[in-house]
């Protein structure tokens, strides 16, 4: 027996209670317990919605603090899911033609001059490779529209993995500042202690990682399309 608008807007209610920050994770409660107290009612059960919200919570979660320990699981898990999923995307763009390619790029660096002009246009390029993947992630990603204030589960974990690529270049930029940083007369200077072969390699590394990326992102949106809670 289907629960009307106002009975699930009830359990809405009473889900607010929780701390749940996942939009995802939320839904996938909340289509749980609905479903748990359709099968009730269908079942011949008259007791109250309230009551049989209460059972439901506690026989099928263990408690109310169960349904937060489940969604913290959840989250536990789907951010495992993501680490092992880029892995394999890694894996996948490992191939003989990817390996032609590195083995080419690193070529092209050792046959260049360690000089201002070809590490900058190196960073240039690690700089797009790495900025492509950020911007996809955040074009894509905004089909996911949480609601209630609530994040999504797939944009925080998914689109995180795309702005790592980001976070590796500033870290190649900025590491070699440190010993210099706090000095009185300090001005940022791009670094020349990378070698043009080594640029090479992080930029091939870049290129393969966002292509990686790009693929995570497509194979998430084929299940989280819409997490809007009222189409549930």
């Amino acid at each position: 027996m289907k629960l009307s608008y106002w009975e699930m807007d009830y359990i809405h209610g009473r889900m607010k209670n929780y701390d749940i920050k996942f939009q995802e994770i939320y839904n996938e409660l909340f289509d749980h317990i609905v479903t748990a107290i359709e099968e009730r009612r269908a079942a011949g059960d008259t007791n109250s919605l309230e009551r049989m919200y209460e059972d439901v919570a506690k026989k099928q979660f263990g408690s109310y603090s169960g349904i937060e320990k489940i969604a913290k699981s959840y989250e536990a898990g789907y951010r495992e899911k993501v680490r092992k999923m880029i892995l394999a995307n890694f894996r996948y763009y490992i191939n003989f033609r990817s390996l032609v390619f590195i083995i080419a790029l690193m070529c092209i660096g050792f046959s260049l001059p360690h000089t201002n002009l070809i590490t900058g246009i190196f960073f240039i390029a690690i700089f797009a490779a790495a900025a492509y993947s950020s911007l996809y992630a955040y074009i894509k990603l905004r089909a996911i529209k949480p609601k209630g204030g609530k994040m999504s589960l797939v944009y925080s974990y998914t689109g995180g993995q795309a702005n790592f690529p980001l976070i590796f270049l500033n870290a190649l930029l900025w590491v070699p500042q440190l010993p210099n940083i706090f000095s009185d007369h300090y001005k940022f200077k791009l670094t020349n202690i990378y070698y043009p072969v080594a640029l090479a390699l992080m930029l091939a590394f870049m290129i393969i990682y966002s292509l990686s990326c790009i693929r995570l992102c497509k194979q998430e949106l084929k299940q989280f399309i819409n997490v809007d809670p009222d189409t549930l």
